[in-house]
């Protein structure tokens, strides 16, 4: 049997604290931190699986940075990637690795797709 990893646990749980709100609330930093958080967490544990979704966590911080975008994150572009690390998410949930954590993924997916659902919205209103 698979046992918790409780910094794994924590993380999730720090996350879909921090995002399971309205978007208005949310800053680039914030966001940035808990990637940067993620990134060692995945440098420390990852494997091939996650990967992917380090990279594309590494293209959401570059969009989040004020540095890199101006001040100005595309909100089409964040919603794009934050699909991306839904499915990517979904798709490592279903692995034998990550059946311990099954309820944390589950809820760190739908706090995703709900800050999806937010900035595309927000990105549609900027298209008008």
């Amino acid at each position: 049997m698979i046992s918790k990893d409780q910094n794994q646990v924590s993380l999730i749980e720090e996350t879909v604290s921090a995002f399971d709100s309205d978007i208005h609330t949310i800053e680039p930093q914030d966001g940035m931190g808990l990637i940067d958080k993620w990134l060692d967490r995945l440098d420390e544990v990852g494997d091939d699986a996650t990967d992917e979704i380090a990279d594309t966590l590494e293209e959401l911080r570059s969009e989040l940075d004020p540095k890199q975008n101006g001040g100005q994150p595309n909100q089409s572009l964040i919603a794009e990637i934050l699909e991306d690390i839904i499915q990517q998410t979904q798709a490592v949930m279903k692995s034998a690795e990550a059946s311990a954590e099954q309820t944390e993924l589950s809820q760190l997916i739908a706090t995703l797709e709900n800050l999806h659902r937010q900035i595309a919205a927000r990105a549609e209103n900027e298209d008008v």
